[in-house]
Formats: structure tokens, C-alpha cells, sequence
């Protein structure tokens, strides 16, 4: 009997594993790149700063994506995991993650300083973050994750009978005591929740604020759109974040098969939760700004009309009459 309950779990996971990563890598790679293509051609969002991150951010979900299921559908496939054969694929594939992870996480982090900082009374305040000190910001940014990713490159190792995986002691320390509890999980949603709150306090002073309408509204829309983002990154990742901090506090060696198998089952529960969390920012804007809808859906009756009347002039040019082209074929009668 427990045999056979092992079996079925397994399956269900496997079942599970194949299907979410099936609707979740389309449908991440196609939002993530709507939203960049989005923001990017729309005029009221050129130059602003808040933008800018949503871009940077989209990449490193589109790179996080990528590389956690295609090396996993090529183990599908392959019916081999190459980070059990590749040393450098097992150096890299966890450094690559981290990277991408980090570089999402950290970036919604600095949209709601930022937000709080835009909406912020004082004029001083609202003039230090500007898209020159933005793009400073994702720089450094980028050099720490890297940075930090070196380590783990480092010490990630190939061993024919344990795996991929890292065996120092120090690092694993690290991990436990550092990277998920604080780096990873209680400090960026501090920094977040705290600076949300702020921001949706001053969001409610703008309209007694003398500025420009658009600018108002658009100040408006993109805090609602980043309050939304932090409470999708809260409710999505804090299952994952508190289950791996459990997992990396409170390693046991369990013999039972049906609880390991459980185990497996709920992390790959956890795990497809936090993906959605990368993969949803777009369709999430759509559903909670009204404005963000008209305005994509205006954007792609503009780009379809552009389509249509440009096929239209193509098909109705006439041809040019060549001169030379009737010279020579009176000369050859």
C-alpha cells in the first residue's frame, strides 16, 4: 500500500510539474514581453522612472523563466538532468537563477522607494530620484547580484554519488542564516510593505497637491499598479520563501517514502506559485488599472488600423512605367 501511494503521488507531481510549467512559460515569456513592448512605445510612459524598472524587472522575469523550465523540459526530453552530467550546467544554472531572482526582487523593492519618493509632498524629496539616478541604481544592482553569485559558481560542485549541489559548510551556513531569512525573504518585503504604505499615504495627498492633471493620474495609476505588484509578490512568494527557510533550518533525514513524497509534491506546489508570481505582471495591470486597459487597448487599435491601412496603400499602388523598358522592346521589333 505504501508503494503504491509513493506511485501516485509521484505521478500527480509529475502531472503537476508538466502542466503548470507548460501554461507558465508561455504565458510568462508573452506577458513579460507585452508589458516591455508596452511601456516602451507608449508616450505617457517614455522617460519615467518608474517604467524603466517595470522593464528592467520584466527582463529578469523572461531570464528567470527561461532558465528554471527549459532545463527542465530538456530533462523531459532528454530523460537526463544535465546538471548530473554537465559540471559547468550545474555551476551555472542555480548562479543564472540567482541572478534573475534577485534582480526581480530587488527592483520591486527600489519601484516602491521609488513611488514613495515620487509622491512624496516635499518638492526636495520628489527631485532625488530621477531617471539618471534610476538607471544608476539598476547598475549597481546588476554588479552586486553578480557579485554574489560568485560564491555559489564557486563552491557548486559535481560529486558521481550526491549530486549537484553545494557541500560547504560556510556557504550552507550562509544560506541558512543569511540568504533565505534575510536577503531573500524578510528584508525585501520589510523594505516593500513599509514603503507601499507610505506611498498609498501619499497617493491620497496628491489631489490637494497643485500639479498638472495628467501627471496626477499617472502618478496615481503607477502606485496602484506597484501596491498591486507587492501584493502579488507577498501572497505568492511567502508560501515558497517559508517553506525553504523550514526546509534549510530544519534538514531531517526522513525515511519514510509517502512523506517524502508529499514533501516533493508541496514544493512543487510552492515552486509554481512563485513562478506565477514572475509571469502575471501584465494580465495583473490589466485587471486592476482601468486606465493601463484603455490604454493598451488603444494602442493595439492604433498599431491594427497602421496594419491595415499600410497593406491597403501596398495593394492599390500602381507599378512605374520604365522608359527604358519600352525603348528596348521597340528596338527589338
Amino acid at each position: 500500500m505504501a508503494s503504491l501511494s509513493v506511485s501516485v503521488i509521484n505521478n500527480i507531481q509529475q502531472q503537476y510539474l508538466f502542466y503548470s510549467s507548460s501554461i507558465l512559460l508561455p504565458l510568462g515569456c508573452i506577458g513579460n514581453l507585452c508589458e516591455i513592448f508596452v511601456f516602451m512605445t507608449l508616450r505617457s510612459f517614455r522617460g519615467n522612472q518608474c517604467t524603466f524598472i517595470f522593464i528592467v524587472e520584466s527582463i529578469s522575469n523572461i531570464g528567470l523563466l527561461l532558465s528554471i523550465f527549459v532545463p527542465y523540459f530538456d530533462t523531459r526530453i532528454q530523460g537526463q538532468d544535465p546538471t548530473l552530467v554537465s559540471v559547468a550546467w550545474c555551476k551555472l544554472q542555480g548562479p543564472i537563477q540567482q541572478i534573475f531572482g534577485l534582480c526581480s526582487l530587488f527592483t520591486i523593492c527600489f519601484l516602491t522607494f521609488d513611488q514613495y519618493m515620487c509622491t512624496n509632498p516635499r518638492p526636495y524629496w520628489r527631485q532625488i530620484i530621477s531617471l539618471k539616478f534610476t538607471h544608476r541604481f539598476i547598475f549597481f544592482m546588476i554588479c552586486f547580484v553578480i557579485l554574489h553569485s560568485i560564491p555559489f559558481f564557486i563552491f557548486t560542485e559535481l560529486r558521481p554519488t550526491l549530486g549537484c549541489n553545494i557541500f560547504s559548510a560556510a556557504m550552507n551556513s550562509y544560506y541558512r542564516y543569511f540568504y533565505y531569512p534575510v536577503l531573500n525573504s524578510s528584508l525585501p518585503l520589510t523594505i516593500t510593505v513599509v514603503f507601499s504604505l507610505f506611498s498609498y499615504r501619499n497617493v491620497r495627498r496628491i489631489v490637494r497637491r497643485q500639479i498638472p492633471i495628467d501627471r496626477r493620474r499617472l502618478d496615481q495609476q503607477l502606485t496602484a499598479m506597484v501596491l498591486a505588484r507587492v501584493v502579488c509578490l507577498i501572497s505568492l512568494g511567502l508560501p515558497y520563501i517559508l517553506y525553504n527557510v523550514y526546509r534549510v533550518t530544519f534538514r531531517t533525514t526522513e525515511t519514510n517514502q509517502v512523506v517524502l513524497a508529499v514533501t516533493n509534491l508541496l514544493n512543487s506546489i510552492v515552486n509554481s506559485m512563485l513562478y506565477i508570481n514572475f509571469s502575471v505582471n501584465f494580465y495583473l495591470f490589466l485587471i486592476i488599472s482601468t486606465r493601463f486597459r484603455r490604454q493598451v487597448k488603444r494602442f493595439i487599435i492604433k498599431k491594427y488600423l497602421h496594419f491595415i491601412q499600410k497593406e491597403h496603400s501596398n495593394r492599390n499602388q500602381v507599378a512605374p512605367i520604365i522608359p527604358h523598358l519600352i525603348i528596348s522592346n521597340v528596338e527589338s521589333l
